[in-house]
């Protein structure tokens, strides 16, 4: 099967905005070129325009969405955006058979662009590679975005990610990576055992000492920013996650100083990243 070209894309900048992470909610809103573009749209229109204003930025139009996976928490905007922007909507042909029927019964169908993974979407300079993660969900699905020698890596919500996919990843500029939970937080919190186990598990969420050796072996000379995503407010803090990637780097002989580590916020929006 051949290259999917979608001739969209202008580029001569990427500017990253992570406006929400965390189960309450998830998007990032991407300006490339000319262009505008969201990852995940788990919070409400409403919010992506307020935090978009706080960062003297206004969504006036929107070329296009990728969406990870089906859960609420990336996809509960998805009809308001939808209804007003008519934007294509990129995702896996197993997110969309499983997005729940309020939203899939109320978002025209002929929007969605079903991605392969490891198979390439190419845009006018501009190129998107999807790649599979391990998550509870339907064909779950991370990204790869490519423009002139530079790259950003997107991967919210996966329970552990193979040795033998790492070049897949290896060696970006910026890598939007989750870093979910403290085992130690989690496992004496007040969740039901069921829920333990199910972020525990490889088809779970990645814990913050999971994070940081697979960072490890992601970055490479490029690499100049490391977001850490989807903390969860209940079994983790900040200081738990940057304290396990400085252990960690520490021991491998890295200096976390060298990467600009910073945390995603569940309810405001992180500075303007330009790439």
């Amino acid at each position: 099967m051949g290259i999917m070209l979608y001739n969209i894309f202008g580029v001569d900048e990427m500017k990253i905005m992570v406006l929400a992470s965390g189960s309450r909610g998830n998007s990032t809103y991407l300006q490339i070129g000319n262009q505008h573009v969201l990852m995940d749209v788990g919070i409400s229109l409403r919010q992506i325009q307020e935090r978009l204003k706080v960062l003297s930025l206004e969504l006036t139009r929107l070329d296009a969405v990728f969406i990870t996976h089906e859960h609420g928490d990336h996809v509960a905007g998805l009809v308001t955006i939808a209804k007003k922007f008519q934007m294509p909507i990129y995702c896996s042909l197993g997110t969309y058979k499983n997005l729940p029927r309020t939203i899939a019964e109320r978002v025209d169908a002929s929007l969605f662009r079903f991605i392969e993974f490891n198979l390439p979407v190419l845009f006018d300079g501009f190129s998107a590679l999807p790649f599979m993660t391990y998550h509870d969900a339907l064909e779950p699905t991370g990204y790869r975005f490519n423009e002139e020698g530079k790259s950003l890596v997107y991967m919210t919500d996966t329970g552990y990610f193979p040795e033998n996919r790492y070049d897949l990843l290896r060696n970006a500029d910026i890598y939007i990576v989750e870093s979910n939970h403290e085992p130690d937080l989690l496992l004496d919190s007040d969740r039901p055992w069921v829920l333990k186990r199910r972020i525990l598990d490889d088809q779970g969420h990645l814990s913050n000492e999971d994070s940081a050796f697979l960072l490890m072996n992601l970055l490479g000379p490029n690499t100049k920013r490391i977001i850490l995503a989807h903390l969860s407010e209940e079994c983790n803090t900040e200081s738990h996650a940057l304290n396990t990637y400085s252990r960690i780097f520490q021991k491998q002989g890295l200096v976390l100083e060298d990467y600009s580590i910073i945390c995603a916020k569940q309810h405001t929006a992180l500075p303007v990243i330009d790439l």
